[in-house]
């Protein structure tokens, strides 16, 4: 047998494990592209919402948001300087007019339907219907509740001694795993509760996860953009943790989908 004859031989056997599926699911379902244009979504939809929330909430302006990534990602220099000029404002309060929530709140629910189609390609079911629109309502709040204890939880790890570290840690997990489930329920009605569970699980290693590869990539990448293109570029390495954040938040159902069709012989037939 000739060496390019195995080497074909290889390349087919491969494509028919689990993991050749898993690549083979995501190009063809086009998760690169929907990666993309939802990350987009979310820098103009959850961006806003939080200084929405900031400033009806704390009565505070924009810059509370500066200074929890200075203060999340030990920023100084000209890193600290770009993040604190993204967000300045000559105002102590921002003041939120019902236009700015109205379509703040337009902007998070077209994610959310977006986001069900995308969930719904992927598990191979019907996507949310039109009359229950209520669902993609909660899940905002859903989001805004993760990331709001999430935030606070996340101190803890930081700055507490090695027991409250280890017990944020694991409450960071249960928050993202249950959360992310959840939000998936909402979404996407008829994906069965086994399925959401393995979901939630995958989710929570993964949030974890980039958590610790921001905590070392993110300064040194603000550090770098800033530098080079100031406040344009915070933005741009902003985006790209929101990116990194929504493949892995559809490479775990993507993973968990593919495991039952493969399971069921669904891909097989296909």
């Amino acid at each position: 047998m000739s060496w390019k004859k195995r080497v074909e031989e290889w390349v087919e056997w491969t494509l028919h494990t689990y993991p050749g599926e898993v690549i083979q699911r995501f190009f063809t379902l086009q998760l690169t592209d929907k990666a993309l244009g939802l990350s987009a979504q979310a820098f103009i939809a959850l961006l806003p919402m939080l200084i929405v929330v900031i400033s009806v909430v704390l009565k505070s302006n924009g810059e509370v948001v500066g200074e929890f990534l200075i203060d999340r990602f030990g920023l100084m220099g000209v890193s600290r300087e770009a993040v604190i000029s993204l967000f300045a404002t000559s105002s102590t309060v921002v003041a939120v007019s019902w236009l700015a929530i109205a379509l703040t709140l337009f902007s998070a629910l077209s994610l959310a339907r977006r986001l069900s189609g995308v969930f719904a390609s992927i598990f191979e079911v019907p996507k949310l219907p039109g009359r229950q629109i209520w669902r993609a309502l909660v899940w905002i709040f859903v989001q805004v509740i993760m990331i709001t204890a999430v935030a606070e939880l996340r101190d803890l790890w930081r700055h507490g001694g090695w027991f409250l570290a280890a017990m944020s840690g694991l409450l960071i997990f249960a928050i993202w795993g249950a959360g992310e489930a959840l939000a998936l329920s909402l979404l996407v009605p008829a994906v069965p509760r086994g399925q959401l569970f393995a979901v939630g699980v995958l989710n929570g290693v993964a949030r974890i996860a980039l958590s610790s590869w921001a905590i070392f990539y993110m300064p040194r990448a603000l550090d770098s953009q800033a530098a080079q293109y100031g406040a344009i570029g915070v933005t741009f390495a902003l985006f790209t943790l929101i990116l990194a954040g929504v493949i892995l938040m559809l490479l775990a159902p993507l993973m968990v989908s593919t495991w039952v069709m493969r399971r069921d012989g669904r891909l097989a037939k296909a």
